[in-house]
């Protein structure tokens, strides 16, 4: 759900907290939405996603984000992780 200020409201725990930034325009893009609210993106709640990971281990994330075609690198934020800078969009 979109409010009056651009920002979305979520019923639910989910990872709509992770964002893709683009550094030159400073546009923040949130994953895409279906018609219930969930992000497009690989599970349905927040608590599916990794709390810790040791060193050398890996996790899997995936989400939907709508970027237009003239970006080429984003900043992805993940809450409580340091940002993941410079990601090439392909």
């Amino acid at each position: 759900v979109w409010l009056r200020d651009r920002t979305y409201s979520y019923s639910n725990p989910n990872y709509a907290g992770v964002t893709a930034i683009s550094e030159d325009s400073g546009t923040r893009f949130h994953p895409i939405m279906d018609g219930n609210g969930e992000c497009l993106c690989s599970g349905p709640t927040s608590n599916n996603i990794a709390q810790q990971i040791d060193p050398g281990s890996q996790v899997a994330y995936w989400s939907l984000f709508s970027v237009p075609e003239d970006v080429e690198t984003v900043t992805v934020e993940i809450p409580n992780f340091d940002p993941i800078e410079d990601i090439p969009i392909s």
